[in-house]
């Protein structure tokens, strides 16, 4: 854990948030420290948590999908950033209108981690995979098309 620095923004760190730094709770105080300085845009804080632990190969591998989800500033899609959606906007500081969608983008896409992690470690959903299904060689089956009718 050397790396959770003992300021951050020129706060403190208290120790819980020391001890939960790689989690939301510690995203969310370092967001609150950049608000607390007037900073409008906070930079994204979800590449700083790390997946809990117990989670299924499958969700982990939707939750580090949604992690790699950025933002384009170049094209300033909205979320979830289909090719070719408008980048409509209203007024004339394109930079503010940017910054407000990429902030957007961010918390949309940490909503949707945070999701994935309560659905999988609930311990009921269909898609979990077991750790043990996964490594063990899965049998092909072989299923006969029905014939065309000609």
């Amino acid at each position: 854990m050397s790396d959770i620095p003992a300021v951050y923004c020129g706060t403190d760190v208290p120790a819980r948030i020391h001890l939960l730094w790689h989690r939301w709770e510690g995203a969310t105080w370092r967001t609150a420290q950049h608000r607390a300085q007037n900073v409008s845009f906070p930079p994204d804080q979800r590449f700083t948590v790390r997946p809990p632990q117990g989670m299924c190969p499958t969700h982990r591998q939707h939750w580090i999908d949604y992690r790699g989800m950025e933002f384009d500033p170049v094209t300033g899609n909205a979320w979830p950033g289909c090719h070719g959606s408008p980048f409509d906007y209203v007024g004339t500081d394109m930079d503010r209108l940017r910054e407000e969608r990429r902030v957007g983008w961010d918390r949309k896409a940490s909503e949707q981690m945070q999701l994935i992690e309560r659905i999988c470690l609930r311990g009921d959903s269909p898609q979990c995979t077991p750790a043990e299904e996964i490594s063990a060689a899965r049998q092909v089956v072989d299923v006969p098309l029905p014939k065309l009718v000609a």
